[in-house]
């Protein structure tokens, strides 16, 4: 009878380790596939640029096209492997991508950082729950900058495409009298970030449209694929 009693209890011990522990990787293993980190990954932006500075009378806006292609994996700065993270800008006279820069990317535990201008950026934290908030910058030296998840699994149509489950990450939301920041990013599932929306801008009197300084970002992206 003891031992039946043992064996019962074994097999319950077993069951109750994999009903805790599969669902989480599972989970995890799925909420990466947002990052789009796999090599040949490749997506082309149309992208718009907008400087002011009034003092001056500037208020340019630039348009041109990028590309972001992930590379071979490599043995980074702090002994762990990486991807390649390439930047390319499309060159009107000779109709050919240039190499703009040489970037690095990983999945490190919980985290899919991308280190952009020798700052390592915490792009998203898995799993992915709405609401979610994190320091994005706390493996830098940049100030801490809070980055929380605002949509979670939901479809978007992007340019000629729709995708089925997309999530937006909230960067920054900051108005007051004389300063207006709205910054956030998109990400597809498999695919990578399709959209980016970026406004740091010093105004007048909680007005936006009176613009004294800064810069607007946006992303939207053309066309993806694998190289």
């Amino acid at each position: 009878m003891r031992f039946i009693f043992l064996f019962y209890i074994s097999v319950f011990l077993i069951s109750c380790k994999k009903t805790l522990s599969i669902p989480v990787q599972e989970e995890v293993s799925s909420d990466i596939d947002y990052f789009g980190l796999k090599k040949g990954n490749y997506i082309e932006y149309n992208v718009v640029h907008i400087i002011h500075d009034d003092e001056v009378d500037v208020h340019d806006t630039l348009k041109f096209k990028i590309k972001t292609l992930i590379g071979d994996t490599f043995t980074d700065n702090q002994g762990e492997k990486s991807s390649k993270f390439y930047r390319f800008t499309w060159n009107d006279i000779n109709d050919t991508w240039k190499i703009k820069d040489v970037w690095s990317t990983r999945i490190e535990g919980k985290n899919a950082e991308l280190v952009e201008e020798n700052q390592r950026i915490i792009k998203l934290t898995f799993p992915i729950k709405l609401s979610t908030s994190w320091n994005a910058t706390v493996l830098s030296i940049i100030n801490p900058e809070n980055y929380v998840y605002s949509m979670i699994n939901k479809p978007l149509n992007i340019s000629t495409y729709h995708f089925d489950s997309t999530l937006t990450v909230m960067q920054n939301k900051y108005y007051t009298l004389v300063d207006y920041k709205h910054q956030t990013e998109t990400y597809a599932r498999k695919i990578g970030m399709v959209s980016k929306y970026y406004k740091n801008l010093k105004i007048k009197n909680f007005d936006t449209l009176q613009v004294k300084k800064g810069e607007e970002w946006f992303y939207t992206l053309t066309k993806f694929g694998q190289e």
